[in-house]
């Protein structure tokens, strides 16, 4: 039986954040740092300790500078590549281009 309920996700910035959202209700979570920056990618550590805290799913952002530009793509599949090495199975990727399109 499939629902047609909303999901819930919120985004959290470490794991009072991740254990608050849970408890109210969250049905996954986005995880990001420096918010002031739009949400950069949180450290593995971080992740780690995320991940040990709660039990729903996690998206964890994969940007590494302010801005909405892909910047090293390398840098962020190495970065990506160690998240899923601790754990990490989904992701959260938003790049703009200069005309604020998708850039795909």
């Amino acid at each position: 039986m499939s629902s047609n309920r909303a999901v819930l996700e919120v985004i959290a910035l470490d794991e009072e954040d991740a254990v608050a959202a849970q408890t109210g209700g969250a049905d996954r979570l986005e995880l990001v740092t420096d918010m002031a920056a739009d949400g950069l990618t949180p450290s593995t550590a971080s992740f780690a300790a995320i991940r040990a805290a709660v039990d729903i799913p996690l998206r964890v952002m994969l940007r590494l500078a302010d801005g909405f530009a892909a910047g090293d793509v390398d840098a962020l599949a190495d970065r990506a590549e160690e998240l899923r090495a601790a754990g990490a199975d989904e992701f959260v990727l938003g790049f703009l281009t200069a005309d604020g399109d998708p850039d795909l």
